[in-house]
């Protein structure tokens, strides 16, 4: 392997999951004395342990420019893949080789097409190895299920993959789910590699700290404000916790609070806002990494009350982050976290149903089992660490992808004889 390019039009910020997943896979990388160049937003402030942040990508991935009620997914992928199609273009094209891999840990429909048609202006002596992950099942999210036509999404993920295989025979679809490998694999009707979430935060979080035995625990929610993550559950949860002894605090990151108001979750902001006190504190806004994972680090019971329509198939950053240090988790039943929980025997209640009051019974559980679920969740934690790492993701892909084969021996890994 020559050179590693990771792509992440996603990274852009002061820290987050972005900035922590690809920490991980660089860090890796020069471990393994592998060369590594990092493209994300144009825009970003940050650097990624110590390699600095190409500029190269001008929109999120789920932007969208549609107009036509009907045609909205055409719209969509048309222009979107046109302007990142226009990003790419803005390299040169004589620096990659055929022994090079390019990896995209972020990307949808509309950028897949783009990277096909993109690589097919190297010369086909020349053209890299590429990974490219797809995490995100975006047509089976809630807010595209009203939508007319929903399902060209599907057909255009099936278009854009077996161009990508035609114009590369050494790429590989990847999914860091089963699930989600699962789903592209009867939607691309391609192989689709299953990799690790590396999300692993036992070398940046301090040791917890030891809670005196009448000090109420602590229940931490955080990341991405949206009901795709139960935002809306909170009030409700608080208040039917209220009654518990000793009575839980509760801290909540509110990440998003202008864009609450458009995923109709102003009035639960304003609920909890009301209950600002002695039991709940609210935190505003994306977080500088510290503070991020100081709240993950005094948290006693992490609550992800996330929706089981998307995190039935996908993964979630803040449970691997949990998980990888030990913490006592609460999430919703049938998605990801509970499956990966019950088979990693890690400290996980998973609640009977997806409500307010179910998941509030599932963290008074919890508490009533702190110290039981607290030592199987440290218990567990290494072997979790050890598969949802970035090696086990480079050995993974590296296995799939060899540098440098002919076409037709890369054509046998993906249609053996």
């Amino acid at each position: 392997m020559r050179t590693v390019y990771l792509f992440d039009p996603q990274l852009q910020g002061a820290g987050g999951h972005y900035l922590n997943h690809d920490a991980q896979l660089v860090r890796e990388l020069v471990g393994r004395n592998l060369p590594v160049k990092l493209y994300g937003r144009v825009g970003c402030t940050v650097s990624c342990e110590g390699l600095p942040v190409e500029p190269l990508f001008q929109k999120d991935i789920f932007t969208e420019v549609a107009v036509d009620a009907q045609v909205w997914a055409i719209e969509n992928f048309h222009s979107v893949n046109e302007g990142f199609f226009a990003d790419l273009n803005r390299l040169p094209l004589e620096q990659f080789t055929a022994d090079d891999l390019l990896y995209f840990p972020n990307l949808l429909q509309n950028q897949l097409y783009a990277v096909a048609r993109w690589l097919s202006r190297i010369p086909a002596e020349r053209r890299p190895a590429v990974g490219i992950m797809l995490r995100y099942l975006n047509h089976a999210m809630d807010y595209v299920q009203s939508r007319a036509n929903k399902e060209l999404i599907a057909l255009y993920y099936r278009y854009a993959a077996q161009r990508l295989l035609a114009v590369q025979p050494r790429s590989r679809i990847c999914a860091d789910t089963r699930e989600l490998a699962q789903a592209y694999t009867e939607i691309t009707g391609l192989p689709v590699l299953e990799l690790p979430n590396p999300m692993d935060v036992s070398l940046l979080i301090a040791e917890t700290p030891v809670r005196e035995g009448r000090a109420a625990p602590l229940v931490v929610y955080q990341g991405h404000t949206s009901p795709l993550r139960g935002f809306h559950f909170l009030p409700e949860v608080i208040e039917r916790c209220a009654q518990l002894h000793p009575r839980p605090r509760f801290l909540i990151q509110i990440q998003n609070l202008e864009n609450a108001p458009k995923m109709g979750l102003a009035d639960f902001v304003q609920r909890l806002e009301r209950m600002q006190g002695p039991h709940v504190e609210l935190v505003y806004g994306p977080l500088e990494m510290a503070a991020y994972y100081d709240m993950l680090r005094r948290a006693d019971v992490v609550l992800l009350p996330y929706s089981p329509s998307f995190y039935g198939h996908g993964s979630s950053g803040v449970f691997t982050e949990a998980a990888s240090v030990g913490k006592v988790v609460v999430v919703s039943p049938g998605t990801v976290p509970a499956r990966q929980g019950r088979e990693a025997d890690l400290g996980v209640v998973a609640a009977q149903t997806w409500d307010p009051a179910a998941m509030a019974e599932a963290v008074a559980q919890a508490l009533q089992q702190l110290p039981a679920l607290q030592a199987k969740a440290r218990a567990g934690a290494p072997a979790y660490r050890a598969e949802q790492c970035a090696a086990v993701l480079w050995d993974r892909i590296f296995a799939e992808l060899p540098a440098g084969e002919s076409p037709r021996r890369a054509l046998l890994h993906v249609f053996p004889l």
